[in-house]
């Protein structure tokens, strides 16, 4: 009897949730870990795909986890902080963040379109998390949230960069009009990789028409303050300067410029609005 998933319902871009799930499990039980996902483990053994033909794809492994510790870490300083806070993963995929960070005591949502939530409860079901089944861009759940009256932060890892600006700015208006304290912290691509995904060592896996394009990248993240006029830079991460030990050393050449990391690294940034 063959009790595994098979995920043939998911859209190309709810598919690339296969990839940083594939990254944080085979990850686990590495000496050097970035991070230590047993879930992803259990996970993924449990879905019928061929997630070997990603093994080529060294960089992309190595960043997914890199990118998930940085998110966890300003995750943790916020429920710290604010432990009254109410916490959404946004795009959520199949992303055990809440379970990493030991299921903290928060009101947790995971969200994502409604073909991801229905693999999500069969794999890693809700357990003091809630799961919103619908589109980061739908504003019920902002409205919900505002109701709520509590210290707010979003999360988004691997999501806009899939959208063009005009969404993503249309994005960060609704949250500074529904939310307007919230804290963001999402992932940014580098300019050059824009228009670029079929030479990314993961997505090139891929099927063509199945494949995402990336559409949104910064050189410089400031120049997303003139979008709203309460929005404030609280701190930018360029991910090699924490995983760099990792990469090849061209890989790490190339990141000893200022010019080199502006241009190719990517950054987890946090907006603060208020």
């Amino acid at each position: 009897m063959n009790d595994k998933i098979y995920p043939t319902k998911l859209s190309g871009l709810s598919a690339t949730l296969l990839i940083p799930l594939w990254a944080k499990a085979i990850e686990y039980g590495r000496p050097d870990a970035l991070l230590e996902d047993l879930e992803a483990v259990r996970m993924m053994k449990l879905i019928n795909y061929d997630f070997d033909k990603f093994s080529s794809a060294k960089l992309s492994q190595i960043g997914c986890c890199g990118r998930a510790r940085l998110i966890d870490n300003e995750t943790r300083r916020f429920i710290e902080r604010y432990p009254d806070a109410v916490v959404l993963q946004l795009g959520a995929g199949l992303d055990a963040r809440f379970e990493r960070l030991d299921r903290p005591n928060v009101t947790w949502f995971d969200l994502d379109l409604p073909e991801v939530i229905a693999i999500r409860r069969q794999l890693l079901p809700e357990s003091k998390n809630r799961y919103l089944a619908t589109s980061l861009f739908n504003e019920s759940w902002m409205r919900f949230v505002a109701e709520l009256h509590k210290p707010v932060l979003l999360l988004l890892e691997g999501v806009l960069m899939y959208f063009p600006e005009a969404e993503v700015k249309a994005f960060f208006a609704a949250v500074a009009r529904h939310l307007p304290r919230a804290t963001v912290v999402f992932d940014i691509l580098p300019p050059a990789a824009v228009g670029k995904s079929k030479y990314h060592d993961a997505l090139k896996k891929m099927n063509n028409e199945a494949r995402p394009e990336f559409k949104w990248a910064l050189e410089d993240v400031k120049t997303m303050l003139s979008w709203q006029p309460n929005l404030r830079l609280g701190e930018v991460f360029y991910l090699s300067q924490h995983v760099g030990k990792r990469y090849p050393w061209w890989v790490r050449l190339l990141y000893l410029s200022t010019c080199g990391r502006r241009k190719y690294d990517m950054r987890i940034a946090r907006l603060e609005l208020g």
